[in-house]
């Protein structure tokens, strides 16, 4: 099971083309490649729910989040007081909020990281890249940013730490006797900590010590998410919890994207073009803003193209995400024991040739172009990839948030720089414990000719 979990995209994709779309990777352990059962598994009336896999992704153990909790009935209740917040519809300031966040981004690019013919100035855009998604989701949660751009470095070791401890939290969410042990009282010392100066534990700190204003007879009043929160009946120490989810789940998910896009772009010469066409036409033509709005960026067919690819080809979150019935089922026709845990790849679902054709393994923009004079055809091939974001119940709040970020950065970037990746041999590191990690995306920024 552990070599099923921890291998290269091209092991895992070769176990479901030459074994079938059920491989038992464990016993009482099952991974589906079959997107048409993945959905079914996943769907509102579906007989399986989380399994135990996702005790291991508690935050402060006992309590439960969103990214652990199981009990169907507390977490239909818990989204509906977080819902309208990670919808937006309570945040007047959140459009402004990302937009004011890229516009740092560019001008901490241009200030530290511009080439010129007589200077050269390499970055590692996956670091930088995760800079800007941090100080972004710390505007939008808390009402105050963490600084990372304004430092330019990884402030209290937090990507550091995080990316030490994904391998941990995989292996512990795969054997639910460890996760009872280490999440024991005997283990607290260990455990992330507010207290901590350093790490998850730190932000645990400040997520603490921002609740702690929006409680209490002087208590601060915010329309920032954990305004919403508060307003909608998040007690305190849930508020604590889920205001460390978003920091926890959505920046080192939408950073991916960002990255894997980035790199796609500067390393595929019919991509970049095609794309910085559509911006630089829409520009001349009135019907991109500056900054672009979420509305304009939603009619332009490359860009949102390009963004479905991105998730396709790399997904940001590859953990099998099992789940489980307390009855005997069927799986991708076998009959699968109650019990047992089902989870998916996320790579063989996503580059299915039944779904993406032949070429699915290409990163193509234009496979989604392709598609649209093909409504049936583009519709699953749109459901496939939602896949990333869950689906139904235990779906991802944090979607349209995550989206609306990635509609505008692409556009504010390339309408102003050039980027050139430095080692297309190797343009970057990448590992995935669950979740997908870049770094060492090295490349060479300069301005534009011409800016628009």
């Amino acid at each position: 099971m552990v070599g099923y979990i921890f291998p290269s995209v091209e092991k895992k994709s070769l176990i479901q083309i030459h074994i079938g779309p059920l491989v038992r990777i464990a016993p009482n352990y099952v991974i589906c490649g079959d997107p048409i059962e993945v959905r079914r598994m996943w769907g509102v009336r579906s007989q399986f729910d989380r399994s135990p896999w996702y005790k291991g992704f508690q935050l402060d153990p006992p309590r439960d989040c969103t990214l652990s909790m199981r009990d169907e009935g507390l977490h239909t209740a818990l989204r509906a007081k977080l819902a309208p917040g990670y919808s937006g519809k309570d945040i007047v300031s959140l459009h402004d909020s990302i937009d004011a966040q890229i516009a740092k981004f560019v001008r901490f690019l241009e200030t530290k990281y511009l080439s010129t013919e007589t200077e050269f100035r390499p970055v590692d855009f996956a670091r930088k890249a995760q800079y800007l998604t941090l100080d972004t989701i710390s505007t939008i949660a808390f009402g105050r940013t963490f600084g990372f751009m304004d430092r330019d470095g990884d402030l209290f070791d937090y990507i550091k730490t995080t990316e030490e401890s994904l391998p941990l939290m995989q292996m512990i969410a795969l054997l639910p006797w460890l996760i009872g042990i280490l999440q024991s009282p005997l283990f607290k010392a260990v455990r992330p900590s507010a207290t901590d100066a350093v790490g998850l534990g730190k932000v645990m700190g400040i997520a603490k010590e921002v609740v702690a204003e929006r409680f209490g007879d002087a208590k601060i009043t915010k329309q920032d998410m954990l305004g919403s929160f508060v307003a909608h009946g998040l007690d305190k120490k849930d508020a604590e919890q889920e205001s460390l989810v978003q920091i926890v789940a959505g920046s080192d998910t939408t950073a991916t994207v960002i990255r894997i896009g980035m790199m796609h772009i500067a390393t595929s010469p019919l991509v970049y073009q095609r794309l910085q066409r559509e911006i630089d036409e829409g520009i001349k033509a009135g019907r991109i803003s500056s900054p672009i709005t979420d509305a304009e960026a939603r009619e332009l067919p490359y860009l949102q193209a390009l963004i479905k690819e991105c998730f396709r080809i790399w997904p940001p979150i590859t953990g099998i995400m099992p789940r489980m019935s307390d009855h005997d089922g069927e799986v991708c026709g076998q009959s699968i024991p109650a019990n047992t845990h089902v989870g998916w790849s996320a790579h063989a679902v996503l580059r299915d040739k039944a779904v993406f054709g032949p070429d699915a393994e290409l990163f193509s923009p234009e496979r989604w172009l392709r598609a649209s004079a093909a409504p049936d055809k583009l519709r699953v091939m749109e459901n496939t990839v939602e896949l990333v974001f869950g689906q139904g119940r235990w779906g991802c709040l944090g979607k349209p948030i995550s989206l609306l970020e990635l509609n505008k950065v692409f556009v504010e970037l390339l309408r102003r720089f050039d980027f050139t990746v430095i080692n297309p041999s190797h343009p970057m590191d990448s590992f995935k414990y669950g979740v997908s990690m870049q770094s060492n995306l090295l490349m060479r920024i300069s301005q534009r000719d011409q800016v628009l």
